[in-house]
């Protein structure tokens, strides 16, 4: 059965940066930012599939504008690429200095792979992503780009029990 192309919202969420957010620079500690960005993910990936997901990596992770203390965090999460039961998720985190009623500026972009799973933990197939706009189809060759650097890592990368 083929499922109908479905087109991908983007997941907004927010947050704020907390002392116990932060490091001794009161900056952001990048694992917390990572997180946020990972549930972000998670939901545009629930969301598209209409079934639980799991990450299956974070492809990249470009920081360009450091958080402090007290900044608000608009994180965005849309699906941009889809396989047969996976996702790309691109999240941007837009970041405002509420203290100097600064503009929002990108502070961080990411790219993370989830896999939609049943109830038994297997690959569920999902939708095609709709892709009809000229922004839609430049996401979609990002995507593929994301998908294959991946499995092009996972190829040379020994695992576990694995021989060189």
């Amino acid at each position: 059965m083929t499922l109908p192309a479905k087109r991908a919202e983007p997941i907004n969420t927010i947050e704020i940066v907390f002392p116990e957010d932060s490091n001794h620079f009161q900056s952001l500690f990048g694992g917390r930012l990572l997180a946020w960005m990972d549930k972000a993910s998670y939901y545009a990936a629930f969301r598209y599939a209409g079934f639980p997901a799991v990450t299956a990596s974070v492809e990249s992770l470009d920081f360009s504008h450091s958080p402090k203390v007290g900044d608000v965090l608009d994180i965005i999460a849309q699906v941009i690429h889809t396989g047969r039961s996976s996702m790309v998720i691109k999240v941007d985190v837009y970041c405002q200095d509420v203290y100097h009623k600064k503009e929002k500026v990108l502070a961080n972009t990411g790219f993370f792979n989830f896999v939609a799973l049943d109830h038994e933990g297997h690959p569920q197939p999902i939708p095609p992503l709709l892709v009809e706009t000229e922004t839609e189809k430049s996401l979609w060759e990002l995507g593929l780009k994301v998908k294959e650097r991946a499995r092009n890592r996972r190829q040379d990368t020994p695992r576990k029990g694995q021989k060189n």
